[in-house]
């Protein structure tokens, strides 16, 4: 499990710059991926990281769980507190356009060599373009301790050389035309983000993680339950469909890991009446 959760965060399948996944690789080294990227991808890939944290106390692991959190709530969160379906692989008319660079924009924005240096070698820009022919898309070609090795820095220093790339680079990425966002709620996919979320609370030891998960569960409790009854999706203030069973046992579940970070007993009288609801109708 490690292995592979260790080579899905190294590879392309992972933002490298902005935290999150794609939803699916096209190739066989998971390099180039399909550049959706969707909440119950990332929700459930949270939470796998996080426990792949405290397993192992490997703080890659950590680092990939806070980035995939960071994008959560910078970029799926919407001012209510739910968190939006996903972004679209496509911007200005081309998939991957957003996330993709080419070779002299990364040398204008990283003029010193010695940054530059390292950046390229961990993630291929000094290799031949990896993405239809002409453009780089980032991948993790050599580890952070291997690059260290051949440049003679400690790794410590090559893990801040390089982070400092990865935001320069972000903040230019940020001036970009960013894809389309599908905006609307959907309850089950908002509970795999609350449970990931409520994990990676726990394992980080973040409260501001806790807080987001908390605005989540009560946006669903606000806009999606009437009537005893869940609704399975939301969009511009209209909330409707009924639900399905995984909002029903994704939502509970994610209610009992947010009480293992803090208890409220109004929170686990919702759990008990949608269990009760998951019981009496979908038994």
């Amino acid at each position: 499990a490690t292995l592979t959760l260790a080579r899905m965060g190294e590879g392309g399948l992972f933002d490298q710059l902005g935290g999150g996944f794609f939803r699916y690789s096209v190739d066989d080294y998971w390099m180039i991926p399909h550049f959706e990227k969707m909440l119950y991808d990332n929700g459930a890939l949270l939470a796998c990281y996080a426990q792949a944290a405290v397993a192992t106390g490997d703080a890659a692991f950590a680092r990939i769980a806070a980035e995939t959190a960071d994008w959560l709530l910078r970029d799926l969160q919407d001012a209510g507190g739910g968190f939006h379906s996903s972004w679209d692989a496509d911007s200005d008319g081309h998939e991957g356009a957003y996330y993709v660079w080419q070779a002299d924009e990364v040398s204008a924005l990283l003029p010193d060599p010695a940054q530059h240096g390292v950046f390229a070698a961990r993630f291929g820009l000094d290799r031949e373009p990896n993405f239809e022919g002409r453009d780089w898309h980032l991948h993790g070609f050599r580890s952070v301790a291997d690059v260290a090795a051949a440049t003679s820095l400690e790794v410590e220093t090559a893990h801040a050389r390089i982070d400092t790339a990865r935001a320069t680079l972000l903040a230019a990425r940020g001036r970009r035309r960013p894809p389309a966002r599908d905006d609307k709620l959907l309850t089950s996919w908002n509970a795999l983000a609350i449970r990931g979320l409520a994990q990676a609370a726990r394992a980080l030891d973040r409260d501001d993680l806790e807080a987001a998960a908390t605005r989540a569960l009560d946006r669903i409790r606000r806009d999606l339950w009437r009537d005893g009854r869940l609704l399975a999706t939301a969009r511009g203030g209209t909330a409707h469909l009924p639900a399905y069973l995984d909002d029903y046992a994704f939502l509970a579940d994610a209610i009992l890991e947010l009480a293992q970070l803090r208890w409220r007993s109004d929170e686990a009288a919702f759990a008990a009446a949608l269990l009760d609801v998951l019981l009496q109708h979908f038994e």
